[in-house]
Parts: structure tokens; sequence; C-alpha cells
């Protein structure tokens, strides 16, 4: 329930920062342990999923994979060492079965577009009985927030990073994509509050090094054919750089990793995956010298069992 508080409380509360006088303004504790949604009228590059955890495998590669319950749309993610994940008061917390997430996705970063989806989020976020309120918005050079309706109070012992893990100045905030994390709200217009951390949704380029996805999409985007209107990709570059074995059979190849395995014909749409014949939309073809290519399709098979 929310708790209805004196101004004086709430100047309290609030003291990591100066708030605008206002003999009206009112103090709200936000104690609904909610997911704040943005508004709609503007376009995040991060999207948001949710769900309960049902499982968690690890990986041969060190990551780990969680899948999602979800009566509309179940999904799974892909997590490691470097995903920041926090209940919904801004503590660092360990994924376990049965919690109730929301992971938040870069929709520019390589997908895996098999159902049910698979993703790569940044942050995740565990929702516990701990008060608090998790939010992805942005703020102009006011800290005011795209919808008009929220402005951030921040100073330099404010806890801001970005995604490198990096503390940053409340300058760096401005314009950025960004998790905010607060319990407490002044009732005014625009309502005021002084998050607990914030997160910019970016990274350190010069210190970040792409993932071994990352890396498999980037070989596809710069060594291709395209033939009859189906973008074709180097087989054997792509399926090594993710953790496969490929060995030529003289006409094709079989690639393996595990307990999967694919075997591969050049000049033949069918392939088999463990037993199971399977049909490429272009036949594998050998467009480069030792080089076969297949359709661009496939690095998401590749990756579902990565």
């Amino acid at each position: 329930m929310k708790k209805k508080l004196s101004a004086l409380c709430a100047l309290a509360v609030l003291s990591s920062f100066t708030l605008i006088p206002d003999g009206n303004v009112q103090a709200l504790e936000v104690n609904d342990n909610s997911v704040i949604e943005a508004k709609e009228e503007h376009q995040f590059k991060y999207f948001q999923v949710s769900g309960t955890i049902s499982s968690i495998t690890e990986k041969e590669n060190g990551s780990f994979f969680a899948t999602i319950d979800s009566k509309e749309n179940p999904f799974g993610f892909y997590f490691n060492e470097d995903t920041f994940i926090f209940d919904n008061s801004g503590n660092a917390v360990k994924l376990k079965e049965g919690m109730q997430i929301t992971a938040y996705v870069d929709s520019l970063k390589p997908m895996i577009m098999i159902y049910p989806p698979q993703y790569s989020p940044d942050v995740v976020i565990v929702q516990t009985d701990n008060p608090g309120t998790v939010q992805l918005d942005q703020f102009d050079q006011n800290y005011l927030n795209v919808a008009k309706d929220l402005i951030i109070h921040l100073n330099e012992k404010s806890n801001i990073m970005n995604l490198s893990g990096e503390k940053l100045s409340k300058e760096d905030v401005i314009d950025k994509e960004v998790l905010i994390f607060y319990e407490v709200v002044l009732e005014s217009y625009p309502a005021q509050t002084g998050p607990s951390k914030v997160i910019v949704l970016e990274r350190n380029e010069q210190s970040e090094q792409p993932s071994e996805i990352e890396k498999a999409y980037q070989i596809a985007e710069n060594d291709f054919y395209i033939v009859n209107n189906v973008k074709m990709v180097p087989l054997r570059l792509i399926a090594e750089q993710l953790g496969y074995r490929v060995d030529s059979t003289g006409v094709g190849a079989i690639v393996s990793k595990g307990e999967v395995s694919f075997t591969i014909t050049r000049g033949t749409k069918s392939y088999i995956t463990n037993g199971t014949a399977k049909q490429f939309v272009e036949a594998p073809a050998l467009l480069e010298p030792r080089k076969t290519y297949v359709p661009y399709e496939f690095i998401e098979e590749l990756v579902g069992n990565f």
C-alpha cells in the first residue's frame, strides 16, 4: 500500500538532493515493487521482457541459459558474469529458479529469432518483496524525463554507472537511456525523486570485447554472397567461432558440438540435424575455394545450441 508522508519527512528521506520548494508538495513512498513501463510515445532502443524462471542450465562456454515461463510469450535468455543482475531495490543477486524477472535487451544487438525467442539482456531485475521500483527512461538537461512527468535529482554522491561498471557523473545521464532505482517520489507536477542507483545503458566500447555470438554475426556481415536473393555466409568460420567442430566430408561438412550435429551437403537444400531432416532456403555452395557458404538463417540454429 502507498503511504502518504508529510513534506518534511520526504525531505528527510530525500536528503541526498535539493528539492524545489513547494508548499503543496507531498511525499509518496513507492512500495509496489514494480517495474514501471516507459511511455509508448517514445521509442526506446531497449525493450523489456518479463516472466518466471523455470530452469537454468550451464553451457559449455561457461555462460548460463534461463528458460522463462510466460503464458503469452515464453522466452529464454543467456547470461554470464558480465550481465548486471539486481533486485528491484538495486542489490546484486544471483538468479535462481522460481524468481520473477524483467530482462532489458538492446534491440540493436543480434538476436536468435527462433521460437521461443532467445535474448542476451544487459540487465536483469529480480522482483522481490523489498521496497523499490525500477524504471526505464531518458532525461533531458533539466533531468526531466521524456513523458514530462518526473524529475530526478542527482549530485556528486549519486550512484551512477554504465554497463562497463564505470562510475559516471550526473551529466553523463543526459539524453541517455537509463534504468533508475527509487523508493520515494514527491507528489508534485512533475513528480520528483532521488534515485538510489542509475545505470546508463551503454558500454565503454574501448574496454569491452564483443561476445563470441557478436563475433559470429560480424563475420557474416563482412563475408557474404547474395544467391537468388538469399544471403550466404561462410559455414566453417562462423561455426568454429561458436565453438563447433567442422569436419569436411568432401561434398560438405559435419558440424558438431557435444550431442548436437549437423550434416550438410553442398548442392542440396536438405541437411540432417541429429537424425532429423531439415531444409535450407538455398543449397549450400562452394562460393570461394575451400569455403562452403550456407544461408544466413543457419546462424540462428548454431547460436541456439551455443
